[in-house]
């Protein structure tokens, strides 16, 4: 790599702002930096990770899904390819792991990498859907060098439709400076200081498990109804109605809101005294990374990456009995417990591991071994 500017291309969807686009954004910005990349994204939705890095000054091309047929899009994305003539191309994503592996492989032949950010949530039943995951196995298997798991428990749950030997583990990272400097004073916060702010950040989607988020919030409200108790729902979703009625029905709207998309979650999140993370399941969540960075408490679901992040009290919580009886017991003790030796063992396992330079150097050198 010394004597050679190695030229990559990620290609994703870009189609909302969560923790995949988050990672990818970090990620892209830290290899930006680093002299003996040449970096660039193609995507397929014009938005907020557009915006984001184009703001860095990543050069980046758009193959719009919304206006774009599949056949027009697979077309532009073979002539892109041999336009720029990558090194290594890294897809994101079912569709485009399928799409840049093949379009890969019909032009430019690069080398091929594609970051598995979580468990399929939602398995295939009908036949076409069933096709289409086997085809995405196919071009893992047989076009793509390297699959990168983001934790050990994802590369274990992959060995089960990838060759072990292409899967390799490499933890997502966090730009902690970054994350810090973008925190700028919220609105429920300030319109109530002395509150007790606990929130959670994610999809509003089955596998995220905010039901169980909103009953623990009764249990508490029920339990000690002195305290002033908020309870936060960061996100966008297909389950936002069942939810709100949720809330209804158990007399706690009062003190629950749901703030849907959010642009400035970092600094929600810096504004909560503490998070619940109470998916079924996880790869390695960049809000559990962002909130770390931030020093806001976590009670987080025993499951994926969270494991080693937050083991032995660093910067939170695990929960092994997944209940809402449990996180609301977890959560109170939580509550009174040292803060600041909490953060802090929270801040070293960051550094130590996490970091955004530490991710992005071992993919740096992942593309060099390909």
């Amino acid at each position: 790599m010394s004597s050679h500017t190695l030229k990559v291309i990620h290609l994703a969807s870009g189609d909302r702002w969560a923790g995949a686009e988050v990672q990818l954004f970090t990620l892209l910005s830290q290899l930006h930096k680093m002299p003996a990349v040449e970096v660039r994204a193609i995507l397929l939705n014009d938005g907020e990770l557009a915006e984001r890095l184009r703001s860095k000054g990543i050069p980046i091309d758009i193959l719009d899904e919304g206006k774009l047929a599949s056949p027009t899009i697979f077309i532009q994305l073979i002539k892109l390819l041999r336009k720029h003539n990558p090194d290594v191309l890294h897809t994101h994503r079912q569709k485009e792991n399928i799409f840049g592996s093949i379009a890969n492989a019909l032009s430019v032949r690069a080398r091929s990498v594609r970051t598995v950010h979580g468990a399929n949530e939602n398995p295939p039943k009908t036949l076409p859907h069933k096709l289409v995951q086997a085809l995405d196995r196919w071009t893992g298997n047989h076009l793509q060098q390297k699959i990168i798991a983001v934790s050990d428990d994802l590369a274990q749950k992959l060995k089960n439709n990838f060759v072990p030997e292409r899967i390799v583990i490499i933890e997502n990272g966090v730009d902690i400076d970054a994350v810090r400097a973008s925190v700028k004073p919220v609105d429920f916060r300030e319109r109530e200081p002395d509150a007790i702010h606990i929130g959670i950040v994610g999809r509003l989607d089955p596998v995220k498990r905010i039901d169980i988020f909103l009953n623990m919030a009764k249990l508490l409200i029920d339990e000690q109804p002195q305290r002033p108790w908020r309870f936060h729902i960061f996100g966008e979703g297909k389950l936002l109605a069942d939810l709100t009625q949720q809330s209804e029905r158990l007399g706690i709207d009062n003190a629950v809101t749901f703030h849907g998309h959010r642009t400035d979650i970092a600094s929600c999140i810096a504004a909560l005294d503490a998070l619940i993370m109470c998916s079924d399941h996880e790869g390695l969540p960049m809000t559990a990374l962002e909130a770390m960075a931030l020093g806001t408490l976590m009670a987080a679901h025993a499951v994926g990456g969270l494991n080693k992040l937050l083991h032995n009290n660093a910067g939170g919580v695990l929960v092994s009995n997944h209940t809402p009886i449990q996180y609301g017991t977890e959560l109170k003790q939580l509550l009174q417990q040292n803060r600041d030796e909490i953060q802090t063992r929270g801040m070293q396992r960051l550094q130590e591991r996490y970091s955004a330079h530490t991710n992005a150097t071992l993919i740096s050198q992942l593309y060099g071994r390909c």
